[in-house]
């Protein structure tokens, strides 16, 4: 009737086909997550810059030479800890 390597491509092309789906559903819900957190910052008045996912008046503040207005400012925006706030300007600062 079938031999093992009929067998085998088959189960083959069924896993496949199922690991393709479910990454197809977890793309979608993580652009629906997105899109949710886009609406939530954009409506709390909180901009990103793209590039760097920082909220851009700590990137400002950044800019101007106020490390410590940065380190508070992205702390008051994310909920960071002091040294993860502190660890992400040394980021900034080495980019």
């Amino acid at each position: 009737m079938f031999d093992t390597a009929e067998v085998l491509l088959l189960l083959l092309f069924i896993v496949v086909f199922y690991l393709y789906n479910q990454l197809r559903i977890t793309r979608q819900r993580f652009f629906s997550i997105e899109r949710k957190i886009d609406c939530l910052l954009e409506e709390k008045g909180i901009c990103f810059d793209k590039q760097t996912y920082v909220p851009k008046d700590v990137l400002m503040a950044f800019n101007l030479g106020n490390k410590l207005k940065a380190i508070r400012l992205y702390r008051q925006h994310t909920g960071a800890t002091l040294k993860q706030a502190h660890e992400l300007v040394n980021r900034l600062e080495s980019n």
